[in-house]
């Protein structure tokens, strides 16, 4: 269920992923290095092939979308949007390791969060992330995500749309 996204924040350009780009299975392998994807669901790991990543693209398209993030025309991350009953939406993202610490992380979902608002009027978001992914955790407190329960040794956070 691909939602078509095309936004920019101050310092991003965000864009649905054309799955057909030339090179884009490899800028993939290059940027989902071990510790970038260390905390990513088994899916998101250990690309070894063009293949593998096309087949993981393919997998994406059936249930969401993925979101191309480039600073200054340069991919630095990828969001992933999942539509969820009763207007929620699951969101997720993976940054470049040479691009953590500078913000890029929270512009990014906070830009996602007041489009999906805007546009496809989203009443809340989810977010899972692994407990010890410190970094992830702050992203989503700093956007006034709160914690809503585990599962699976995955940490669930919500946010309501104002």
């Amino acid at each position: 269920m691909k939602i078509e996204i095309n936004f920019s924040t101050e310092r991003l350009s965000v864009k649905t992923l054309d799955r057909t780009m030339p090179g884009i299975q490899d800028e993939i392998m290059t940027m989902f290095t071990e510790p970038v994807s260390r905390h990513l669901p088994p899916s998101c790991q250990n690309f070894r092939t063009a293949e593998d990543v096309a087949n993981w693209l393919e997998g994406m398209a059936r249930t969401g979308s993925v979101l191309r993030l480039t600073l200054q025309q340069q991919a630095v991350g990828y969001l992933f949007v999942f539509p969820e009953p009763e207007d929620c939406y699951r969101l997720g993202y993976v940054l470049d390791e040479a691009q953590w610490g500078k913000g890029l992380a929270t512009e990014a979902m906070l830009g996602l969060v007041n489009y999906l608002s805007a546009y496809e009027h989203a009443a809340c978001f989810i977010a899972g992330v692994e407990p010890d992914n410190t970094g992830s955790v702050n992203v989503l407190k700093k956007l006034g995500f709160s914690y809503s329960y585990s599962e699976q040794d995955v940490d669930y956070y919500k946010l309501q749309s104002a």
